[in-house]
């Protein structure tokens, strides 16, 4: 395990299921909160925004670029050298730099995170390319894994992007057994962490995710908390373990598709294998004319003659790539990204469609098992695939019908509403 400088007791996680108040405790956090404190809120979604500043109104600020040419991220230097409070998107939060580390550290800002967030990435660079950065001594990886640039007199071309991401310290490099590099990723900087007085990340499941496996690997604590309400009050409360969750309540809203008797085709054949419906399953399926038209018959056949609704009550996903190749027939202005999270623009949907069996990526897999890092793929699988469907009304305590034909994804649901996971 890489172990750089350890965050003691500063990073809470609240883990608990999707609208059980995490935000509503979030915002009524810091409402009521001193005026000293200072908050840096991260959001995934930019129409969340304006919904945290109307809701807390306390000055909240976002980032903006201007007609001067001043971008975003430099905006929010000048916010956070202000002592304002700020709240802004996952995707600026992944640009800060060792001069907003610098600005944070004497702010003394609290950090509160709505979701986890993509903190290491592959980098699109061939295992040749790195052969020859290597073997031609361009760079050199430290028994961490990081990457250091070597050729100061690099001055631009192909391998820029690999520069400047070695020289900033947010590369490294993944080397197979025979020490030959092999993959290469951006991680981002756990400073960042180290940089906040308090920080509270909102999300469900964390065992599954990779930012705790990203926390494993460099050191930081985290504690688990979970929230109740207390006569109208959104509180703290003692973490309850998601394996003794009561969870019968689900069981008897979620209505998953099974195959009747009666029914022509058993439309979740299209899934039985445990890859598919996986990204590589869909490469190959999505070349074959016949059964991308199956794929879409059947999609269209649950949510028009199983479930008999209107396309307004339809959600459906898939990987992005294979979006337009399966889109059903009327479904095309109804689909949702996914590894959609921490949104209620969703909430009147009834029907929910999930075409796509998740897999964590098999490199970044390897690369934390390097630094003796498990990562459950089942846990990880099924708290994707609980994200997305709490997306829909269920977040309101209301029926859904759900068709997922993945085995390996709808098993993992049956298992999780049985308490066996």
């Amino acid at each position: 395990m890489i172990c750089k400088k350890t965050i003691k007791n500063k990073v809470n996680v609240i883990d608990s299921l999707m609208g059980t108040g995490k935000t509503s405790w979030s915002i009524e956090y810091m409402k009521n909160a001193p005026k000293y404190k200072k908050f840096l809120y991260i959001t995934p979604y930019k129409n969340e925004i304006e919904r945290v500043i109307t809701s807390v109104n306390c000055d909240f600020k976002q980032p903006q670029s201007d007609y001067r040419g001043e971008t975003k991220l430099e905006d929010i230097k000048r916010l956070i050298g202000n002592g304002k409070n700020i709240v802004s998107t996952h995707s600026l939060f992944k640009r800060l730099d060792s001069e907003i580390i610098e600005l944070l550290e004497m702010e003394n800002y609290t950090l509160i995170l709505d979701e986890v967030m993509n903190v290491i990435e592959q980098v699109d660079v061939s295992k040749d390319d790195l052969k020859i950065l290597y073997e031609n001594e361009v760079i050199e990886v430290d028994n961490k894994g990081f990457v250091k640039w070597k050729k100061s007199d690099y001055k631009e071309g192909y391998f820029e992007k690999i520069r400047n991401l070695a020289y900033s310290g947010n590369l490294m490099i993944y080397e197979d057994n025979e020490k030959k590099p092999t993959a290469a990723y951006w991680v981002f900087p756990v400073e960042v962490f180290q940089s906040f007085k308090e920080v509270y990340i909102l999300t469900y499941l964390f065992d599954g995710q990779i930012q705790r496996a990203y926390f494993d690997l460099f050191g930081v604590e985290y504690n688990y908390n979970s929230i109740v309400v207390q006569d109208g009050k959104y509180r703290f409360a003692s973490y309850v373990p998601y394996n003794k969750e009561n969870r019968s309540h689900l069981k008897n809203l979620i209505n998953i598709y099974y195959p009747s008797p009666k029914d022509k085709n058993d439309m979740n054949k299209i899934g039985q294998k445990p890859s598919s419906l996986s990204v590589s399953d869909l490469k190959k399926k999505t070349l074959n004319t016949e059964t991308k038209r199956v794929i879409r018959n059947y999609a269209y056949n649950f949510y028009r003659h199983k479930c008999n609704v209107s396309t307004e009550e339809v959600m459906w996903t898939t990987f992005q790539e294979f979006k337009d190749k399966i889109t059903s027939p009327g479904l095309k202005d109804h689909f949702v990204s996914v590894n959609a999270r921490a949104t209620n623009d969703y909430q009147n949907k009834s029907t929910c469609i999930y075409l796509a069996n998740r897999y964590t990526n098999p490199a970044i897999k390897n690369f934390f098992s390097k630094h003796d890092v498990a990562i459950d793929v089942n846990l990880f699988a099924l708290s994707e695939l609980l994200q997305w469907l709490f997306r829909s009304r269920i977040r309101t305590e209301q029926c859904i019908n759900v068709y997922i034909p993945s085995m390996r994804m709808r098993t993992l649901l049956e298992q999780y509403l049985n308490n066996e996971i």
